[in-house]
C-alpha cells in the first residue's frame, strides 16, 4: 500500500474511532441511572436490565398491609380480595371475589341460565365500569331477548390461560354454570412459561410469583403451588437465576446478564434498540403452543365432565384486530386455528369492521362500545353452547 494510500486508510480509522468515542461520550450524559442502578435512555431500558427492586417491595408492602384490590393467593398467585374494593378504580368483588356487587348461591334458581366467564383483564373488564363490561352486555341483551340470565365474572387480571383454569377448578366450578366461557386474548399463551410476575411485566402492580404447568411425557405437571409467600418473592428476584424456581423461569432472559461489552453505552443501546426490543414481539414458540393445547383441551374437557358446556370466546388485542383486518392473520394463527377445530369458539368482534381508537381504552382494553358489541354478539353462541333456542322477548 502506498503512504498516500495508507494516511487515507488511518484518516478514515480515526474518524470512526473518534465518532464512537463522541457518540460514547453523548450517551454516557444522556444516559440515566434509577434508585434500582438501571440505566435508562429516555424511555429505552439500557442491558443489562436490573429489576426495580424498590418499586417491587412497595407493591409488595401494600399487598401486606391489605391496600390492594388483588391478594397474594397460594393457590393462584394473586386473586380479588373477597369483598375488595379498588380506592382508584371502579373493581369491586363480593364474597367469592367475584366481581359483582351481589353474592350469588352456588346453585343458579330455576329457569336462570348462569353464565361463568374465566380470563384476563379483557374478561375482568379493566379501565371499564362493573356496567360496562361485556358481561354486563351479555347479560342486558339476553333479559331484553326475554332470557333471564345471570353472569358470573371471574376474570382477574395478569391472568394466565393456567392460573384461569385452575381459578374454575377451585372457585368456579361449584356455582355450576351452565355455560363456562374463557375469555381467550392470545398474549396469555406467554403468561403461561412465566413464574415470577415481574420478570414479565417489570411494573406490575402485583409483583408476585405464580404457579406454572410444565408438560413431563404426556402430563401436565404443576409447580409452584403453593405458591411463593409475599415475604419470600423479592429475596427470590433479589438472588435471580439462584433460586429452584428459575428452571421453570420462560422470561429470565440474557437480557439481565452483565457482560464485558455493556459497559460500553453505545454497545449497550444498540443491543437493546435492537435485540432486545425485537425479542418483545409476540411469538407463538412451541412450548407455549404446546402448554395452551394442552390446558384449553383439559378446561374443556373438565367443565364438560363437571356437566357444563365450554365455549371459547376470542378476544384479540387492538393490534391483533387491526391484523386480521388487514392481513387476515395473527401471529398465533396456528393455536386458533387447532383451537377451533377442539373446542367451541366464538368470534363476538367479528362484526368489526373498522378498528377506531374509540373502541378501547386508553390502556388497550376494550372501551364500553366494543364490550357491547362483544356481549350482544355472543347471546347465539351462548344458547347454541347451552343447547337453549333464541326466544324473542315478550311483547309489552
Amino acid at each position: 500500500m502506498s503512504g498516500g494510500r495508507a494516511r487515507r486508510a488511518l484518516a478514515v480509522v480515526a474518524a470512526i474511532v473518534a465518532s464512537l468515542v463522541a457518540c460514547e461520550l453523548l450517551l454516557r450524559l444522556a444516559t440515566r441511572r434509577d434508585e434500582d442502578g438501571q440505566l435508562w435512555l429516555g424511555g429505552l431500558r439500557l442491558m443489562p436490565y436490573v429489576l426495580p427492586l424498590q418499586h417491587i417491595g412497595q407493591n409488595l408492602d401494600a399487598l401486606r398491609t391489605g391496600e390492594t384490590f388483588l391478594a397474594w393467593d397460594a393457590d393462584l398467585g394473586w386473586a380479588p380480595r373477597p369483598n375488595g374494593r379498588s380506592s382508584t378504580r371502579p373493581f369491586a368483588a363480593n364474597g367469592a371475589g367475584i366481581r359483582a356487587d351481589r353474592e350469588f348461591t352456588e346453585t343458579p334458581t330455576p329457569g336462570t341460565l348462569r353464565i361463568a366467564t374465566f380470563g384476563d383483564s379483557f374478561t375482568f373488564g379493566d379501565e371499564v365500569g362493573p356496567d360496562e363490561t361485556w358481561e354486563a352486555a351479555l347479560e342486558r341483551t339476553l333479559a331484553e331477548r326475554g332470557i333471564k340470565a345471570e353472569v358470573l365474572n371471574f376474570g382477574v387480571s395478569a391472568y394466565g390461560i393456567d392460573q384461569a383454569y385452575l381459578r374454575w377448578r377451585r372457585d368456579g366450578r361449584r356455582f355450576h354454570a351452565h355455560v363456562v366461557l374463557f375469555g381467550f386474548q392470545a398474549e396469555n399463551v406467554l403468561r403461561d412459561r412465566n413464574v415470577f410476575r415481574p420478570l414479565y411485566f417489570a411494573g406490575t402492580e402485583v409483583p408476585l410469583s405464580k404457579p406454572r404447568f410444565v408438560v413431563r411425557g404426556d402430563e401436565l405437571e404443576l409447580e409452584n403451588v403453593p405458591v411463593l409467600p409475599v415475604d419470600d418473592v423479592l429475596p427470590a428476584l433479589a438472588t435471580m437465576p439462584a433460586h429452584p424456581l428459575f428452571a421453570y423461569e420462560g422470561f429470565y432472559a440474557p437480557w439481565y446478564v452483565e457482560r464485558w461489552w455493556l459497559a460500553s453505552r453505545l454497545a449497550a443501546f444498540v443491543a437493546s434498540a435492537t435485540v432486545a426490543v425485537d425479542a418483545t414481539r409476540f411469538r407463538l414458540d412451541d412450548e407455549g403452543h404446546e402448554l395452551a393445547r394442552r390446558l384449553l383441551t383439559r378446561f374443556s374437557a373438565d367443565v364438560t365432565a363437571d356437566g357444563s358446556a365450554f365455549l371459547l370466546v376470542h378476544l384479540p388485542r387492538k393490534e391483533d384486530l387491526q391484523r386480521l383486518r388487514t392481513h387476515g392473520d395473527v401471529w398465533y394463527a396456528p393455536l386458533l386455528d387447532e383451537l377451533r377445530t377442539r373446542i367451541a369458539t366464538a368470534d363476538p368482534t367479528a362484526g368489526v369492521a373498522v378498528v377506531e381508537n374509540a373502541l378501547f381504552a386508553p390502556r388497550g382494553h376494550y372501551a364500553p362500545a366494543l364490550n357491547a358489541t362483544v356481549g350482544a354478539a355472543l347471546v347465539e353462541p351462548v344458547l347454541r353452547t347451552a343447547g337453549r333456542p333464541l326466544r324473542a322477548a315478550a311483547a309489552p
